[in-house]
């Protein structure tokens, strides 16, 4: 009986440690955008390309870089890495669209936060 219960929560830590593993990019995406995301609204149209997106996700935060997926709902999904200039600004520094409707972008990410 004590082997079948110790089988049973050895499979349920798997599964949790599988969930954390697979959802955590998400989570810290989650975490960033919420505390990043004001700084990045409307930087999308830096590229000059882009239309306003219909919302963005940051995937890496520092100090001087950050890494932001802008995704404009049923068009396209890119994403742009920014540096702060010497005024403490948010530049693009490049863009990679990965997905876009007009087949211009062939890219394909998973886990999509990596």
């Amino acid at each position: 009986m004590m082997k079948k219960k110790n089988i049973w929560i050895l499979i349920a830590c798997c599964i949790v440690l599988i969930h954390l593993l697979v959802f955590s990019p998400y989570i810290k995406a989650e975490i960033l955008t919420n505390k990043y995301g004001h700084e990045f609204l409307g930087l999308e149209l830096q590229t000059n390309l882009l239309d306003d997106a219909d919302y963005l996700k940051v995937v890496d935060y520092d100090d001087q870089s950050a890494r932001v997926f802008y995704v404009a709902s049923g068009a396209w999904g890119c994403w742009l890495t920014f540096c702060k200039d010497r005024n403490g600004d948010w530049r693009l520094e490049n863009w990679d669209c990965i997905w876009s409707t007009t087949g211009s972008a062939d890219g394909f990410m998973w886990p999509y936060y990596r």
